[in-house]
Parts: structure tokens; sequence; C-alpha cells
């Protein structure tokens, strides 16, 4: 009896005996959410930095700020006058 040697998983196309091999139709993984979690913290942490930036150089805060460094400097000219 004769054997015949096995060819690899394959198609053979009838009538032109071209060899195409199989494609395996796996169905395409389906995505997962951390890309969208990923950009919706990223525009969170933006947005909440373009806030605190905008807090931080509002026209109250400056004023606060000013008043709080001539306070501190009458401070220590009330030191020095009180020695």
């Amino acid at each position: 009896m004769k054997q015949s040697k096995q060819q690899p998983a394959g198609k053979v196309v009838p009538f032109t005996g071209e060899f195409y091999p199989e494609v395996d139709t796996t169905p395409p993984a389906t995505g997962s959410a951390a890309p969208y979690m990923m950009f919706v913290a990223a525009a969170l942490i933006g947005g909440l930095s373009l806030g605190a930036i905008a807090t931080y150089q509002s026209v109250d805060q400056v004023k606060l700020r000013e008043m709080q460094a001539q306070s501190q400097q009458l401070e220590k000219v009330k030191d020095q006058v009180c020695r």
C-alpha cells in the first residue's frame, strides 16, 4: 500500500491548482474601555490644571498675595521699630 505525503493545511483551488494557505477566521477582539478611560482621565486632569491656573492668576488672588506680602513686610518693620 502506498502512503501519500501529508500536505500542510491549506486549500487547493480547483482547475488551477494554486495553493492558498488557510486564513484564520477568528473574530476580532472586542475593545476594552481602557483607552476611553485614559482619555477621560487626561481631559479631567487638563481641565483641573486649567482651572487651577485661572484661579491662581485671577485678580482677587493676585491682590491677596500682594496684601500678604505687605503684611509680612509690615511685621518685619514693626519688629525692627519695637526693639
